[in-house]
């Protein structure tokens, strides 16, 4: 299963297949990555001794009701801008053409982001959401969590771990900056 796609289910809101999710994506990336699967483990760990409920809480608390945290995209790229809902069409067509339903969220949700990426790894549109969307705007909820004790933050470290390492690898192996020449997701 692609990496984005554990990702993405990982981070969807938590239900009781959580748990199996977290254990897949451990064993498969605990010979890949294993500075991954340690924080995968930790995640686990925290998930287990919370219990479901707990957990949804912190969810909710976290993602929902932090600005700073929200799982919206856009929003840390953007803020209430008129840019953001350019945005926010532009994702919307890609899903289109990709097939993906983004039910009730935004377009500019992360997991949807994430789905996108999976389906289309090696379309210039996703590498654009990965160097120009997921990478800023994952930092600016990472610095949102940074004095909180909150079990998604090892979650959302994992993640940028491997999006930064990936960006690193690309750019190496073209010789280039991972940001030119990029499709633009955004408004110009």
């Amino acid at each position: 299963m692609s990496l984005y796609l554990q990702f993405a289910q990982l981070l969807d809101y938590p239900d009781a297949g959580l748990s199996q999710r977290i254990q897949e994506s451990i064993a498969e990336l605990e010979t890949i990555s294993p500075e991954v699967a340690s924080l995968l483990e930790r995640f686990q760990r925290s998930q287990q001794n919370l219990g479901i409920a707990r957990l949804q809480e912190a969810y909710t608390a976290t993602f929902d009701l932090q600005p700073e945290c929200t799982l919206n995209l856009g929003y840390h790229l953007f803020g209430e801008d008129q840019r953001r809902g350019m945005f926010l069409a532009k994702l919307k067509e890609f899903y289109q053409k990709a097939d993906i339903d983004t039910g009730s969220e935004l377009p500019d949700h992360l997991c949807h982001l994430l789905r996108y990426v999976a389906a289309r790894p090696e379309s210039e549109e996703s590498r654009a959401i990965v160097a120009d969307c997921l990478l800023p705007a994952l930092a600016k909820i990472a610095q949102g969590m940074k004095h909180k004790a909150d079990p998604y933050q090892l979650l959302l470290d994992a993640l940028l771990f491997c999006l930064e390492n990936e960006s690193a690898n690309e750019s190496d192996s073209h010789g280039t900056d991972v940001h030119s020449g990029r499709v633009s997701v955004g408004p110009e």
